[in-house]
Formats: C-alpha cells, structure tokens, sequence
C-alpha cells in the first residue's frame, strides 16, 4: 500500500478540486467510477462529502478506516464526511454511489425527520437487505428516480432530488434500525446527536466532559447518564475513541512522524501520546503502524 504524507481528500474520487455547492449531489452506478480502474477505489476520504453506497448484486471488499469487509448481494453502504474508505468490487457488479454534500442535510436537523436522518450521518455502517428484498424493491425505485432527476435539467429538480434524497435515508433507516424503537426521547436523542457534532468540531482541542455539557446546557453527570444510555460509554470515552480513530488514520494512511502526529492531534507531549495510544490499544504507536503496513484490499 503507497502512502502520501497525507490521506487523500477528494470532492468525487479522483477529482482533486472540491465542488463549493452547498445543494450538490452526485450519483452514478459503481462501473462508471471504477470499472477503468480495475473495480477498485484506492483508500481516500471527503471532507464535505457524505455518502451512500447501494450494491444491488455482485461483491465489493469494503475498507472503513482500519476494518474490512466482505460484502455479497444487496447492501447499504453508509460513509460518513471524513471517514477513510476504499473498495474493491467484483467486476459487473451493479450499484449505484450517492455522493451529497453536508449543507444540503443540515435543514433535515430543524424537521421532524431530524430524528430518522441525523443517526446515519455520524457513523459508518453497514445495512443488510438481503434478506430483505421487498424492503429493497421500495428502496430501488427511488435510487432510480435520483438518477432521473440527476440527468436532466428540469423545472423543481433540486427539491424533487432533495426530497428523494430524504426518503432514500428514512428507508435505509427503518432498515437499519429494524423496526425498533430507541429508548432515548426526543430530547435525550438531539443532545447525543449535538454531543457528537461538538466532538467532531473540537476533539484536537481536548475539551473536558465540563466543557462539552456546559455547550449543551447541562450537566456533566447529567451528559454522562444519557452516553451510557445511548452510547454505552462515558462521554471522555467518546472523545477518547474520536482522538483515537484519527491517530489511527494517520498512523496507517500518511507518512507523518508519530510526533507530528501526536502535535497534530492536540498533545502537547508526544510521549504522553503514546502512553495513550499504547493504554487504548494494547500496541505502542510505531508497532500498530508497522502490523497494519499490509496490502490494501
């Protein structure tokens, strides 16, 4: 695997410049993208790109940040902006990518479908329909529809794109989340999701839990009560994963010294870093990069 001194950023793969187009999407089926590269996308990330993945038949070895996966059959790819990703698919498999930038969701958290949508914006994941298929022939007619609206040039065609966009998201999320209902009320869920929003925004400064509940206007034991009821953690745990998932990208994806890495991440010593490293992940900084220098899928 070739490594640049950075990870690579794209606005679509391959395309370098990014597209400054706060209602921008994009789809287009997987061959299109790939199929001159040999079925394979080369591990990169979006800054201000989130992305859905529809496989409709044939296989795809999925890599998210340092996890792989084999996929087979019907699937749902969700890749969040910022998350490392690379694929290999079998040749003529078909699927789409939906490529949609941030700003056009960022209405969806003042409706009622906040709710529904903001859970598949934070994390990757995958969504199974294979068994499944009277789900994903709902699901189809409307990634076709998208496409129609992408082709042409018609009267309305960014609010009809945006609201099919927003009923692609709500199936994959009755999908995913399987018919049941999250313990969490409605309040409890907008301040999780705030929670890892503001993570997301100031993790390299190394916010404390007080900090974190006093942006949300309430209490730190308060703010921990709601993580493990929906997250299962403590919110330092939270932050600590974040730092973590960034140090590993780093580790595995660029050249950068473990020290600059460390600076980069908000450590002001580097050596307390990799007591960090070593405490979350059993190996010290230069060992886990040199176990995870292997062939890329």
């Amino acid at each position: 695997m070739s490594r640049a001194s950075n990870i690579p950023h794209f606005g679509l793969y391959g395309e370098s410049s990014w597209i400054n187009d706060p209602e921008f999407f994009h789809i287009e089926d997987i061959e299109s993208r790939s199929g001159h590269l040999g079925w394979k996308i080369n591990p990169h990330r979006h800054a201000q790109l989130f992305q859905i993945l529809i496989l409709k038949s044939g296989e795809a070895k999925v890599q998210l940040d340092e996890q792989q996966y084999k996929l087979q059959g019907a699937w749902a790819i969700i890749v969040p902006a910022g998350v490392v990703h690379g694929f290999r698919f079998a040749p003529d498999t078909d699927g789409r990518v939906i490529s949609i930038a941030e700003p056009l969701l960022e209405d969806a958290y003042k409706e009622k479908a906040a709710k529904f949508i903001q859970p598949l914006l934070s994390q990757a994941c995958y969504i199974d329909f294979n068994d499944h298929r009277n789900v994903f022939s709902e699901l189809w007619p409307l990634i076709q529809q998208l496409e129609s609206e992408s082709a042409f040039i018609r009267e309305g065609r960014g609010l009809m794109s945006e609201y099919l966009i927003k009923a692609i998201l709500l199936l994959l999320y009755r999908q995913h989340a399987n018919g049941k209902v999250g313990s969490a009320n409605k309040t409890e869920s907008s301040h999780a999701q705030w929670l890892k929003e503001l993570i997301e925004k100031h993790y390299r400064e190394h916010w404390t839990s007080d900090q974190y509940a006093q942006a949300l206007g309430t209490s730190t034991s308060r703010l921990n009560r709601l993580c493990k009821t929906t997250f299962n953690q403590s919110v330092l745990d939270l932050i600590h994963d974040r730092i973590l998932v960034e140090a590993k990208r780093s580790l595995i994806y660029t050249v950068r010294s473990v020290e600059e890495i460390s600076y980069d991440l908000g450590f002001k010593d580097p050596g307390y870093f990799s007591r960090f490293f070593k405490r979350s992940t059993g190996l010290p900084p230069g060992k886990f990069r040199t176990l995870s220098n292997q062939p890329s899928i």
